[in-house]
């Protein structure tokens, strides 16, 4: 049987997704779990989106969220769609709701 994911994960995903984009980087920060905030700070998170953007241009829109559990983690796959180019936003998250992986792949990759 497989097992269940966090219940509120495709809700979760599609708010940090909400906060990257908005460019609210300590609100997404906020949910990281204690790895992750010693792994990545508020500036290193803007300097990603930049790159995205400058990348692919402008965010358009987001498809839908897909969420799957892998032992004690729940991960997110949600497709980000931009004027030139897709990504894949992986969040990967904790029971208890934290941010344990947060990336911005190439859809092909992921």
């Amino acid at each position: 049987m497989p097992e269940i994911a966090l219940p509120d994960a495709v809700e979760l995903a599609r708010a940090v997704i909400d906060d990257y984009i908005h460019a609210r980087w300590d609100d997404v920060s906020a949910r990281f779990d204690a790895t992750m905030r010693d792994g990545l700070s508020d500036r290193e998170l803007a300097a990603g989106w930049a790159y995205i953007s400058e990348l692919a241009g402008p965010y358009e829109t987001h498809g839908d969220t897909e969420a799957e559990r892998a032992g004690e983690f729940t991960t997110t796959n949600t497709p980000l769609r931009f004027e030139a180019g897709e990504f894949v936003a992986r969040i990967t998250f904790r029971d208890d709701g934290t941010i344990a992986g947060l990336y911005i792949l190439n859809p092909e990759t992921h």
